[in-house]
């Protein structure tokens, strides 16, 4: 009997999943399907084909998915822009057709006992059978048999949370950032819920190579913008931190000490000519290690207090569209508020919007014509609107974690059930591993994760 890989979700996490077996498969004789609800393979939201021509977060020269070939996006980028340099942040769009190719190529070259098999269906459901295969539930598809199940979900879908449910249904609120409105006049005005990297992405698109255009007012709990990568120059590497790792292990018992640490760091490097920046590539280096370390109240603390701060400083923008925003806040056409929203209504065709300012006690309200939620994923998996998430937690074969910061998995990427069992046949590989092991959320990480898994799924065939 042939060995059955069942991958759900064909983005960045699950082609480069699919890309490690074909690369280097399993001994046995194996069919691999790779399951993805929209048309592209290896693109997901991230790196989708669109109008306006969002730029990566990370410089060409840090994307490539090859460990031996640190060039490997690059050249291929150099076929859409003969220029292009290794410190350039270029179209996401450019990402998802590497991704496919960089699929194609190793579905070509991959040995006679694996074979790829692309599935465009949504999967409902996962059932365990008597003979404890998977069964993978599709719809307008026979169940499929699986030996393991790996979910590459990507990122949940943003929340719709209480104060958008009276105009959810009003034109002017977007739900979806990525379809922004186009054709938008000086005299129109625009609310952009939350301030992370989707608010810059929306706010680009609504002015991109427009002299005159809306008024654009963004609104976050603190009112903070991510901070822009360094233009791209020799930073020490992480082994040559390897001192300064240590010092981040000692003082991991407490996050007190740990955000000490981190300052004093940032400091130093600052002395020797250099920013925060490496500093906080060390933590990202250390951070499972470092998450582990820290007791779950201190976990909580971080979750609540200082993960808004974290965010900024290690989800940065690339400089250009840094300095793009920081140019119309000059010109008075972006505001950035900082406070919470306490109700929306439809005014006269309009939306008007109540909110609290941070550390106000009265509410001020804002006259818009469109609300475009930027809140980015939504990891309360109690609210998920996804059916497959919804069907795996009503049966208990995945939990969410206390923190809420997505789901409960052990080694691997194992997913833990409701009875605290941890699977040897269901995996998860994506955002939300950070519940248990933080900051599984970058490129570099989750394809680090890929080749982790792949190794194991490889080694139990």
């Amino acid at each position: 009997m042939r060995n059955t890989v069942v991958i759900v979700g064909g983005g960045f996490s699950g082609a480069v999943l699919a890309i490690n077996l074909l690369r280097r498969p399993p001994a046995k004789p194996t069919d691999l399907i790779l399951i993805e609800r929209n048309a592209g393979i290896g693109r997901g939201v991230a790196y989708a084909q669109r109008e306006f021509p969002y730029l990566l977060n990370v410089a060409a020269g840090r994307l490539s998915i090859d460990v031996n070939d640190s060039q490997d996006f690059l050249r291929f980028a150099r076929r859409y822009d003969s220029a292009a340099e290794a410190g350039d942040f270029l179209p996401r769009a450019w990402y998802g057709d590497y991704l496919e190719d960089a699929l194609r190529r190793a579905e070509s070259e991959a040995p006679a006992q694996i074979r790829l098999q692309r599935m465009h269906t949504e999967v409902r459901g996962i059932e365990a059978d008597a003979t404890m295969r998977m069964r993978v539930l599709a719809a307008e598809q026979a169940p499929i048999l699986a030996d393991r199940v790996v979910l590459a979900l990507g990122n949940p879908p943003a929340p719709l949370l209480p104060w958008a449910e009276e105009v959810q249904d009003h034109p002017g609120y977007l739900h979806d950032p990525w379809h922004v409105p186009r054709a938008l006049e000086p005299h129109h005005a625009v609310l952009v819920i939350g301030n992370g990297l989707t608010m810059a992405d929306v706010v680009l698109a609504l002015t991109h190579e427009r002299d005159q255009g809306p008024m654009v007012h963004t609104l976050s709990r603190r009112g903070l913008v991510p901070l822009p990568q360094a233009l791209e120059r020799v930073e020490p590497s992480v082994e040559t931190m390897h001192g300064d790792g240590a010092q981040l292990l000692e003082a991991s018992h407490s996050l007190r000490e740990l955000l000490r640490t981190i300052r004093r760091l940032a400091r130093e490097s600052q002395a020797r000519g250099g920013d925060w920046r490496p500093v906080i590539q060390l933590v990202r280096h250390w951070a499972q290690q470092l998450w582990h370390a820290l007791p779950h109240p201190e976990q909580r603390r971080f979750v609540r207090h200082l993960l808004p701060i974290w965010s900024v400083h290690r989800h940065r923008q690339p400089p250009q569209s840094a300095q793009r925003l920081e140019q119309l806040r000059e010109q008075g056409r972006l505001q950035v508020k900082a406070g919470r929203i306490q109700k929306m209504a439809e005014r006269d065709g309009r939306i008007k919007v109540w909110w609290e300012p941070r550390g106000a006690a009265d509410c001020e309200s804002l006259h818009v014509d469109w609300v475009i939620n930027a809140l980015g994923p939504d990891y309360v998996l109690e609210r998920t609107t996804d059916p497959l998430t919804q069907s795996l937690l009503k049966s208990g074969m995945i939990v969410a974690d206390p923190l809420q910061l997505g789901l409960r998995t052990g080694a691997h990427g194992a997913c833990i059930d409701r009875e605290g069992r941890i699977s040897e046949r269901l995996f998860y590989l994506g955002p939300m591993l950070r519940a248990g092991h933080w900051e599984i959320t970058g490129a570099a990480e989750l394809l680090q994760w890929a080749e982790d898994l792949a190794d194991h799924l490889r080694a139990s065939a």
